[in-house]
């Protein structure tokens, strides 16, 4: 039996070109398919990285709202009181004129808020880098300017401001113990725990009279009247930049 050996015969050098340029081909199909399935995929990160950054932001604005609504209020109320020091000062009104005033006056205390703003999610976007993917357009800069300026500007003088009201409360207790006792139900077998005669108590003392006379007292309403406004500064700012972003966020956002 014979058996027929089948002959292979070379390629040529057009199949060779041929096969290189499929398989070329299919390698690099392969990539872009690829790399635009990962870009869909960052897109969609960012996308919902915007989401929740706006969610935060629309939060920030309430809070913002409320602390500079609370800071209106103080300065009314110091407006009254530096009116009082002052007439008290010059002998245009008496010492009982003063207290009486002063029993009347719903917050006096240090009473204003400080804002804490809420940066998670963009923190979330940093340290997954995904802030770098963003175009470099308005939206970045805006962004940037908010979290990185505005954020720590009012961060840093949280710290500072809230001591300010720490140090006028201490100085005269009455306001903040007043408020104390409307805000808890203590027991009522304590006369001290009726807010009202806790105040009027309060006033009654020799040692609340020599405050409400002294010049320290006086440095100690204009210490925290004063930095009402610096504080003021950076809260109107951040108030500028929060806007600006969900503008632009809600702009972009598909």
């Amino acid at each position: 039996m014979e058996v027929h050996h089948h002959s292979h015969h070379p390629k040529k050098w057009k199949e060779y070109i041929t096969e290189f340029i499929m398989l070329f081909a299919a390698v690099t199909l392969g990539f872009l398919a690829e790399n635009f399935r990962e870009h869909q995929v960052i897109e969609h990160r960012i996308e919902q990285n915007k989401i929740a950054i706006l969610k935060d932001l629309q939060a920030d604005s309430s809070v913002i709202a409320r602390v500079m609504a609370s800071h209106e209020q103080c300065i009314q109320t110091f407006n009254k009181v530096n009116q009082l020091l002052y007439l008290a000062k010059n002998k245009k009104i008496s010492q009982d004129q003063l207290i009486d005033s002063l029993k009347i006056m719903p917050d006096f205390y240090a009473s204003t808020a400080t804002l804490y703003m809420n940066n998670s999610s963009f923190k979330n976007m940093q340290s997954s880098g995904l802030f770098t993917y963003l175009e470099e357009n308005e939206l970045k800069n805006a962004l940037s300017i908010y979290y990185e300026v505005n954020f720590k500007a009012v961060d840093s003088q949280n710290t500072f401001f809230d001591q300010v009201g720490v140090d006028f409360n201490n100085h005269l207790p009455m306001g903040v113990g007043k408020v104390i006792r409307e805000t808890n139900q203590f027991s009522k077998d304590y006369d001290m725990n009726d807010p009202v005669k806790y105040q009027n108590f309060l006033l009654s003392l020799p040692k609340t009279k020599e405050i409400l006379q002294s010049d320290a007292f006086i440095y100690e309403v204009q210490k925290y009247y004063n930095y009402i406004f610096i504080y003021k500064i950076s809260l109107s700012r951040a108030k500028k930049s929060n806007d600006k972003l969900i503008e632009l966020l809600k702009a972009e956002i598909k």
